[in-house]
């Protein structure tokens, strides 16, 4: 039986990227959060959602629980949230359709 996950992400939707090594190598030269200043602190992950059905650079995020309600309004990004987003994608020229966003996501484990 598939477990169900439901969270809110602060990031972009990014078409299938051509080279995923590319992706990955720049995911993993980002320098830890804890290294920068406090004004830039933001680091960029990957969030697959189904079989890769949609792809999510985010730099925030937070499990939804059951039953929980949580407004929107409380869901808070960072002017360094947005600029590690655009830096990432200008960087591979990634094709965004959606975001910088909170996106609800509910997806199967």
């Amino acid at each position: 039986m598939s477990e169900h996950s439901v969270y809110a992400v602060f990031g972009v939707v990014i078409e299938p990227p051509e080279d995923y090594r590319a992706l990955d190598s720049a995911l993993a030269a980002q320098r830890p959060a804890v290294e920068l200043p406090e004004s830039e602190r933001a680091h960029v992950g990957l969030f697959m959602v189904g079989d890769s059905n949609h792809i999510i650079l985010g730099t925030a995020s937070k499990p939804l629980e059951s039953c929980e309600l949580v407004p929107v309004s409380d869901l808070v990004d960072h002017p360094a949230d947005r600029k590690a987003l655009r830096d990432i994608v200008e960087k591979l020229r990634l094709t965004v359709p959606t975001g910088p966003d909170w996106l609800l996501v509910h997806d199967l484990d």
